[in-house]
């Protein structure tokens, strides 16, 4: 479906959607009309926001990033060792693309599931000697930091998949584990906070329902509202 006449209005609702293929004189029956969006959804014509709100992709891109060569080998080193694990990896350098003081030294933070995480980490300990800690506190982060230091931890189930592969960590996740993480929220500076939340919601389109399933998932839903509300109180408007 041509969605770009919609622009200028930006987010809609599953009924506009349907108006809009009425008028076009391309559907006329309501089935067609859930097909038809399900179609632009999957193929990345529209995205969906939150509960009955999309917006076109012509509006605002999809958040995207190009992982570093370790966090790459990283990935296919748990592909070939670990059958159908499932995992994430979010590298503190992705933030440097929101905030003020960029990081010059790179951290690699993996996300694994609870029951086979020592598992992983013997794995990778073996294949990266040094430069590996399981699930570790502030002090002992700083401790031990060195460039590409991979920080090994739990996945919370429901975790959002990446959008091209399923192990990239989508900018859903990183805005909720950035405000609710522990050792996250240490190694980022609180003034860059205001940056980021309104260079995410500005530039990129985002899964309002996806990022709040997620944040009550941790256990943290009211926490990361009220973070929103600090920052973006927009969005809250929104849901």
């Amino acid at each position: 479906m041509d969605t770009q006449n919609m622009n200028s209005k930006e987010i809609f609702t599953r009924h506009e959607y349907y108006d809009h293929l009425i008028k076009s004189g391309k559907t006329k029956s309501k089935h067609s009309y859930d097909y038809a969006l399900r179609k632009d959804v999957s193929s990345g014509k529209v995205f969906h926001l939150g509960r009955d709100k999309y917006i076109s992709c012509d509006s605002k891109p999809i958040y995207s990033y190009s992982y570093s060569q370790e966090a790459c080998k990283i990935a296919e080193l748990l592909t070939t060792e670990f059958y159908n694990l499932s995992f994430r990896i979010f590298e503190v350098t992705q933030l440097n693309s929101f905030v003020n003081h960029l990081y010059s030294h790179n951290t690699i933070f993996l996300s694994v599931e609870n029951d086979i995480i020592d598992y992983v980490f013997d794995s990778i300990k073996t294949n990266y000697p040094g430069k590996v800690l399981l699930k570790p506190k502030a002090d002992e982060y700083f401790r031990y930091l060195v460039d590409d230091l991979i920080v090994i931890n739990r996945l919370p189930s429901e975790s959002p998949k990446g959008t091209e592969l399923f192990w990239h960590t989508r900018l859903e996740k990183i805005l909720v584990d950035i405000s609710v993480d522990k050792l996250l929220s240490k190694i980022l500076s609180p003034s860059e906070y205001n940056t980021i939340f309104t260079d995410a919601f500005n530039r990129y389109s985002l899964d309002r329902s996806t990022m709040f399933r997620y944040a009550n998932r941790k256990g943290a839903g009211k926490k990361y509202k009220d973070i929103l509300n600090e920052y973006v109180p927009s969005v809250l408007e929104e849901i």
